[in-house]
C-alpha cells in the first residue's frame, strides 16, 4: 500500500532545499557586492593617493623647470655649429629648460597613465583638471620654440609684448609690460587644487577610520 505521506514529504524537502539554495544564493551575493564595493574603494583611495602624489610633486617639478638661474653642465651640449658668440649666449637658458623638461620625462609619463586611471573612478569631466597640467607644459615649450630662434625686438612694439609674455611663462616674469602675468603658474596652481579637493577628503577619512579602529 502506497504511503500517503510520501508525496507531502517529498515536497517539504524540495521545497526545503529550494529555499537554502535561495539563502545561500542570497549570502553570498550580499557577500561578493560587499568584496565588490571593497575592492572598488580600495581602488579609489590607490588613484587618489597616487593623484594626489602627483599634484605635489608636479610643483617641486615646475619649480626645477622654471628655474631663472642656468647653470653651465645644463647648455654644455647645445649645438653650436654656425652660430655666432651672440647667438650661443642667447639661446642657453632656452637649451637648459628643454634640458630640464627632458629630464622630468619620467613625471610626465607617469601623469599619462594616470589620467585616464582617475577619469574611470572620479568621472571623465576631471579630464580638464588634468589638462591645465599639459596646457602648462606645452605653453613652456611653445614659448621656447619661439623665442629660441627670434631676435630680440624693440621695446614698445607688439613683438617685445609678445617676448615679455613668453619670458613669463617660461620663468614667471611679473614685469609692469606682461599682460598676462602667471599665466602658467595659476594653471599649476588650479591643477594641484583641484586634484587635492577630489583626494584629500577621502584618504582624510581613510586616515581616520583606521586610526578609530586600532
Amino acid at each position: 500500500m502506497t504511503d500517503p505521506w510520501a508525496f507531502g514529504w517529498t515536497q517539504l524537502f524540495t521545497l526545503t532545499g529550494l529555499v537554502m539554495s535561495g539563502v545561500i544564493s542570497f549570502l553570498g551575493l550580499r557577500t561578493f557586492g560587499k568584496w565588490k564595493r571593497e575592492k572598488l574603494e580600495e581602488r579609489r583611495l590607490e588613484v587618489a593617493y597616487e593623484a594626489l602624489t602627483i599634484a605635489y610633486e608636479s610643483e617641486m617639478v615646475f619649480d626645477d623647470i622654471r628655474r631663472r638661474l642656468v647653470r653651465e653642465y645644463e647648455w654644455t651640449d647645445m649645438p653650436t655649429e654656425g652660430l655666432s658668440e651672440k647667438e650661443i649666449e642667447r639661446r642657453r637658458s632656452f637649451y637648459g629648460v628643454i634640458k630640464r623638461i627632458e629630464r622630468h620625462h619620467g613625471f610626465f609619463e607617469r601623469v599619462l597613465v594616470l589620467q585616464p586611471k582617475f577619469m574611470a573612478v572620479f568621472g571623465k569631466h576631471t579630464e580638464a583638471i588634468f589638462q591645465k597640467l599639459h596646457k602648462a607644459r606645452n605653453s613652456i615649450q611653445v614659448a621656447i620654440e619661439m623665442l629660441i630662434d627670434l631676435d630680440e625686438p624693440k621695446a614698445g612694439t607688439e613683438e617685445w609684448d609678445l617676448v615679455l609674455q613668453m619670458r613669463s611663462d617660461i620663468w614667471d616674469h611679473s614685469s609692469t609690460g606682461v599682460k598676462e602675468p602667471k599665466r602658467v603658474t595659476k594653471m599649476l596652481e588650479q591643477f594641484r587644487a583641484e586634484i587635492e579637493a577630489l583626494c584629500s577628503p577621502l584618504i582624510n577619512e581613510e586616515y581616520t577610520k583606521e586610526k578609530a579602529s586600532t
